[in-house]
């Protein structure tokens, strides 16, 4: 017999199993951006200025052990992935995304 209090309470589960690891993700994110001295709004100023494109997408990086905001830039109906340090505010590099 289908029960729908069981149902719900096991996609409660399901949901809290999925939910984990982003909720883990999002933490890491916010100790990162505690730590820059910069914000992503400069950033992105700053990765347009240096790839002379518009950004389309900006967020910060929790790949490594500083923080790093990654900035997708489009110019010339070209994508590329521009990183800025999140501390000292210099272009750390970029590189065209070709998703081949």
């Amino acid at each position: 017999m289908f029960r729908l209090k069981d149902a719900l309470a096991t996609a409660a589960i399901l949901g809290g199993m999925v939910a984990g690891p982003a909720l883990a993700k999002d933490a890491d994110e916010i100790k990162m951006l505690a730590q820059t001295k910069i914000t992503l709004q400069q950033a992105i100023e700053l990765a347009q200025q240096h790839q002379g494109g518009q950004a389309f997408e900006a967020s910060i990086d929790d790949d490594s052990f500083t923080p790093v905001y990654e900035v997708s830039v489009v110019k010339d109906n070209r994508v590329y992935d521009v990183w800025i340090d999140g501390v000292e505010g210099k272009v750390l590099r970029a590189r065209e995304d070709r998703k081949d």
